[in-house]
């Protein structure tokens, strides 16, 4: 899942950054465009107004001839020589520009009239100036024709650059509507896009969190039978329905364990309380007490009252609380005294404990309701011959407790665990918890009788 990993947050960088590369292209070409056409409207101008300037230069120096003429002074000449200077000046100005081959080759013929004008000039103000007869007129007329077509010229490259750059608007025109549909598809496109991306993400999005709105309002009434979330999305989303349904699954687990243990609590405080009140118990041991009391005299009737009242302050403990070994072991003694009171000679207990083990840890009651089974189903009813034999002993970090008695033993369907009693059943699960189900409770049959065998951690 974590290689399949994609944030919300990257889901929508990606998202951002697609659509943010649309824009700067569309921007970006849309300043190239606007800068071909600034650029282009800005040569057209420059080459109309040189091609001016070139006009003009030469109308002054057509003026300055006339005028040189008429007054014959020779103070005109710098301005005519300088006047086609600057139209010379204008057309090379013009020859940097880019131009088409006929725009070029107008101009260089434009070029060639003004040599031409400059040559007829020179050559009538020269005459004009050295005699005082009319020999300049025929240089002034060629001069005055030349001259006309420098202006005809001029304006024939003006006519030339004004349909060159009409054609070239005319195509620019064209990219450029082609270019503005191109543009106006590319928005709508993308506008769609992001509308049925934010639509989606939106929805699927809110859908998520309605179902685990949902579900978090059904567990906070209490209903924990809810299903498991299922969603496919690997983000921050599917990593909330995951930790959802764990949380859940958990829940639930404790809440059964509370339970569980509510319920062993009660069982184990009947059991308490059944052992004080059982009515048989008590009638059987106050008869004994009687009887030995009359047959004997007062010393085993105190050891018995005492065994009694140490029995019954000891189930009066809390149910739930734990005592160490030597505390279960001793109460277990002072319910065999009782018992072999009530059976005289007819039952033996044997004890084989390791004294090094009584420190330990073991839940209450743990150990009497076994032996009270031994009397119950084992050795009820044996003439003769009777025992009990409790054994504990190590093995490495665990504590071995046998129960064997020489009864009847056990029929199959007794200590399994849907058909044990309520005390034996109580008791392995009580172990089970204190130990954290490191515990085992086993139940033999041998062949002088029974055994019941429990495996404890050490825990002090």
């Amino acid at each position: 899942m974590k290689n399949n990993f994609i944030s919300i947050k990257e889901k929508l960088i990606v998202s951002y950054i697609l659509i943010l590369i649309i824009l700067i292209w569309i921007g970006g070409y849309s300043l190239y465009t606007i800068n071909r056409i600034s650029s282009q409207y800005n040569e057209f101008v420059e080459k109309l107004d040189t091609l001016s300037n070139v006009k003009n230069s030469i109308k002054e120096s057509k003026n300055s001839l006339d005028n040189l003429l008429l007054t014959r002074s020779t103070n005109y000449i710098d301005d005519i020589y300088s006047s086609i200077d600057t139209s010379y000046g204008e057309l090379n100005k013009l020859s940097r520009r880019n131009m088409t081959k006929e725009e070029y080759n107008l101009m260089v013929d434009l070029r060639k009239l003004i040599g031409s004008y400059r040559a007829y000039s020179e050559e009538t103000f020269r005459v004009a100036l050295g005699t005082a007869d009319e020999r300049y007129i025929i240089n002034y007329n060629n001069s005055t024709k030349v001259y006309n077509y420098i202006m005809e010229s001029v304006d024939e490259i003006n006519n030339k650059i004004y349909e060159e750059n009409f054609r070239k608007y005319k195509i620019i025109k064209e990219h450029n509507l082609k270019f503005t549909r191109a543009i106006i598809v590319i928005f709508i496109i993308s506008i769609s896009i992001s509308i049925m991306f934010i639509f989606f993400f939106s929805r699927k999005l809110i859908q998520n969190v309605n179902a685990l709105t949902n579900q978090a309002e059904e567990v906070s009434k209490g209903n924990f039978e809810v299903d498991n979330l299922k969603i496919d999305s690997q983000d921050e989303i599917g990593i909330l329905f995951n930790s959802f349904n764990i949380m859940v699954k958990e829940i639930k687990y404790l809440l059964s364990e509370v339970e569980n243990k509510t319920r062993l609590e009660k069982e184990a405080q009947f059991l308490a309380l059944q052992s004080q009140i059982n009515p048989h118990f008590l009638f059987n041991t106050l008869n004994v007490i009687a009887k030995t009391a009359l047959i004997e005299g007062s010393d085993n009737t105190c050891d018995l009252i005492e065994s009694l009242s140490d029995i019954l302050r000891y189930t009066l403990r809390n149910v739930n609380s734990t005592v160490t070994l030597e505390e279960e072991v001793y109460s277990l003694r002072q319910y065999i005294y009782i018992q072999k009171t009530r059976f005289g000679d007819r039952i033996k207990y044997i004890e084989n404990i390791d004294d090094d083990l009584l420190n330990y840890k073991i839940p209450l009651l743990s150990l009497q309701p076994i032996v009270e089974n031994a009397f119950k189903h084992g050795l009820e009813g044996k003439e003769q011959g009777g025992e009990i034999e409790v054994r504990i002993n190590s093995i490495k970090n665990y504590i071995k407790i046998e129960i064997r008695d020489n009864g009847k033993g056990f029929y199959p369907y007794m200590y399994s665990k849907e058909n044990a009693g309520i005390g034996v059943k109580n008791v392995r699960e009580r172990l089970g918890i204190y130990f954290k189900n490191k515990s085992l409770l086993f139940f033999y049959n041998t062949k002088e009788g029974a055994l019941v065998k429990i495996i404890i951690p050490k825990v002090e």
